[in-house]
C-alpha cells in the first residue's frame, strides 16, 4: 500500500493545480475577447487578442515543463481545458479570416452527388443544382480554381457531408479530430518516457485552437494522422506508421518531408505501406479525372509566388541585405529553390543516418528520430514562409516532445501574417514577415549561444 504524501506536499500540489487552472481561465478570457471582436469583425483587435492569448499559454507551459511529477488530476484539467477552449469558437459562423471551410463543404456535396470533385469548377453550369445561398457564394476562387485538396481530405469532406453541410457541423467534426490528436500525443509522450502532461503545448496552444475551432481548417486531420504515425513509429508498428504518414500527406502534401526521419534503415514495411497508400487513395479519383487530380496545385504555386520567389521570406531577406550593402543584385528564384532543396536533401540524409549515441539506443533512440522530424518540419516551414498562420500549426505537435524557444515564439507571434489577406505591396508584405521572422531568428541565436556556453563551461571546469 503506497504512502500518502505529506500534507505540505498535498498543499503545494493544490496550489500548483489552482495556478494551472487560473492560467487556463485567463486563456479562456482571452478566447472570449477574440470571439467578441471576431463577431464584430474588428480585424486588428482580433490580431491583438490572439497575441495577448500567448501570455497565459506560455506561463502554463512553463508551469508544466518545470515539473517532473504531477498531481493526479493534471491531465484531466488539460483535456477539459482543451475541449472548452475549442468549443468556445464553435459558433463562429462565418469565420472571417478564412473561407476554406466553404470549399470543404462544397467538395463533399459534389462527391455526394456522384461527381468527381476534380472535374469541374464550382461556377460550372453542370453544378448549378448544387448551389445554395449558405455555402456557394463564400467559396474562394470558385470562378477559376479546381479543388486543390488531395484524396484523403476529399474522403473526409464526403463523409462529413453525409452528416452535415453546415460550417458549425464541419467544425464540430474537426474539433473531435483535434481532441483525438491530443489524446494520441499524450499516449505517445508516455511511450517515449516523457510526462504526458506536456501535451499542454498543443492542447492549449492558441494557434490550433483558433485555426481549427474557429476557422475550421483541414490541417487538423493532417496533424492527427501525423500524430498517429508518431505513436505507431514509437511502438514499432512501421506498417501503420507508413499508412498514417501517407494519409497525412494526402490531406496536405507537406508531411512528405518527414519520411526520412520516420524511416528506419532496412525496414520495408513503412516505405511499402506509404507508397501503397498513396496509390490506392488516388486511384478512385484518377478514374475520369486523370492528371486533373492535381487540381489547382500548379496554378496555386504560381499565384502564391512559389515559382517566382515572391513567397520566400529568406530570399527576400537576402535581396534586401544585398541592396543595403550596396550590391544591386537579386538572387534568381531558381538559385534559391535549388539551394533550399539542397539543404532539405542534406537534412534528409542527416535524419536517415542519425543514430543514438553508442550504448544508449534504448534510452535515447526512442525519441531521437522525433527531434530529426522536428528539424525537418521547422526548416521546411521557415523556407516556405507561408502567409497563412495555420500552415505553422503542425510545429506545436513537435514542441510537446522537443522544447524549442524559437519555434514556440514563431507559433505565437505569427498573427500579423494575416495582414497579407488585405491587398498590400511587396514591401508591406516583407515588413509583416520581418516582424515575425526577425524576432524568431533573434531568439534562435540567443538560445544557441546560451546552449553552447553551457556546453563549454563543464569542459573548462574539468580542465
Amino acid at each position: 500500500m503506497s504512502e500518502k504524501p505529506p500534507e505540505g506536499e498535498r498543499a503545494k500540489d493544490r496550489r500548483w493545480l489552482l495556478s494551472l487552472i487560473g492560467l487556463g481561465v485567463l486563456l479562456l478570457v482571452c478566447e472570449i475577447g477574440i470571439f467578441e471582436v471576431h463577431v464584430h469583425d474588428h480585424f486588428y483587435w482580433i490580431l491583438l487578442w490572439l497575441l495577448i492569448s500567448g501570455i497565459p499559454f506560455v506561463l502554463a507551459v512553463w508551469l508544466v515543463f518545470r515539473r517532473k511529477a504531477f498531481p493526479g488530476k493534471t491531465l484531466w484539467i488539460i483535456f477539459i481545458g482543451a475541449g472548452l477552449l475549442r468549443v468556445l469558437f464553435l459558433p463562429l459562423d462565418p469565420p472571417r479570416l478564412s473561407t476554406d471551410i466553404y470549399r470543404y463543404i462544397w467538395d463533399g456535396r459534389v462527391q455526394a452527388s456522384g461527381i468527381n470533385p476534380y472535374l469541374y469548377l464550382p461556377i460550372d453550369p453542370r453544378l448549378t443544382g448544387l448551389r445554395d445561398e449558405a455555402i456557394y457564394p463564400h467559396i474562394n476562387r470558385k470562378e477559376y480554381a479546381h479543388t486543390i485538396y488531395p484524396p484523403v481530405a476529399q474522403m473526409l469532406f464526403f463523409a462529413a457531408s453525409r452528416v452535415t453541410q453546415s460550417v458549425v457541423g464541419f467544425k464540430t467534426i474537426f474539433i473531435v479530430i483535434d481532441l483525438i490528436t491530443i489524446g494520441v500525443i499524450a499516449a505517445t509522450l508516455r511511450a517515449v518516457g516523457q510526462p504526458p502532461e506536456r501535451v499542454i503545448v498543443y492542447a492549449w496552444h492558441p494557434l490550433p485552437i483558433f485555426e481549427f475551432g474557429g476557422s475550421g481548417h483541414i490541417d487538423t486531420l493532417m496533424i492527427c494522422l501525423i500524430v498517429v504515425a508518431l505513436w505507431a513509429r514509437v511502438r514499432g508498428k512501421f506498417g501503420l506508421a507508413g499508412f498514417a504518414l501517407a494519409g497525412a500527406a494526402l490531406v496536405k502534401l507537406v508531411p512528405i518531408v518527414l519520411l526520412p526521419a520516420f524511416y528506419k534503415r532496412w525496414d520495408r514495411k513503412l516505405p511499402i505501406t506509404f507508397a501503397a497508400t498513396l496509390a490506392l487513395c488516388y486511384l478512385p479519383y484518377l478514374v475520369g479525372a486523370g492528371a486533373r487530380v492535381l487540381g489547382f496545385l500548379p496554378q496555386y504555386a504560381q499565384e502564391e509566388g512559389l515559382q517566382n520567389g515572391a513567397r520566400y521570406y529568406v530570399l527576400l531577406l537576402i535581396d534586401y541585405i544585398l541592396e543595403w550593402c550596396g550590391v544591386v543584385h537579386e538572387m534568381p528564384p531558381a538559385v534559391f529553390s535549388g539551394l533550399a532543396l539542397a539543404l532539405l536533401a542534406l537534412l534528409a540524409l542527416w535524419a536517415l543516418f542519425r543514430r543514438a549515441p553508442l550504448g544508449k539506443e534504448n534510452e535515447e533512440g526512442k525519441d531521437r528520430w522525433i527531434s530529426s522530424a522536428f528539424v525537418l518540419a521547422c526548416v521546411f516551414t521557415v523556407l516556405l514562409s507561408s502567409y497563412y498562420p495555420w500552415y505553422y500549426s503542425w510545429l506545436a505537435v513537435f514542441l510537446c516532445f522537443v522544447p524549442n524557444s524559437a519555434a514556440l515564439t514563431l507559433t505565437l507571434i505569427l498573427w500579423p501574417l494575416y495582414r497579407s489577406l488585405v491587398e498590400q505591396s511587396a514591401d508591406d508584405l516583407f515588413r509583416f514577415e520581418s516582424r515575425v521572422f526577425v524576432p524568431v531568428l533573434a531568439v534562435f541565436l540567443v538560445s544557441w549561444i546560451i546552449h553552447k556556453r553551457r556546453e563549454i563551461k563543464p569542459r573548462m571546469d574539468t580542465n
